[in-house]
């Protein structure tokens, strides 16, 4: 019961704040550039690409950690290679 209204609660003191912004709102006078949009969506995508090349990273450090047969890449570079 006591969550039941706890979530009345928390709704209606949502409902509220919605209400109060809405009455406070003053007119915006802006110029906005149209390549400001572009560059919005170009940071976005830039923080998008990134995240995913650390995603990846980090996924690629853990995998190598649990398989012992597969060894980092620095390794085999540092044995020196024989010619037969």
């Amino acid at each position: 019961m006591q969550t039941v209204r706890r979530t009345a609660l928390a709704a209606l003191a949502t409902v509220e704040l919605l209400a109060l912004l809405a009455a406070l709102t003053k007119p915006a006078f802006g110029y906005v550039d149209p390549g400001s949009g572009l560059l919005a969506v170009q940071v976005g995508g830039s923080m998008l690409a990134g995240g995913l090349f650390i995603l990846r990273s980090k996924l690629r450090r853990l995998f190598r950690m649990n398989s012992p047969e597969q060894k980092p890449e620095t390794d085999k570079s540092d044995q020196p290679e024989t010619t037969e």
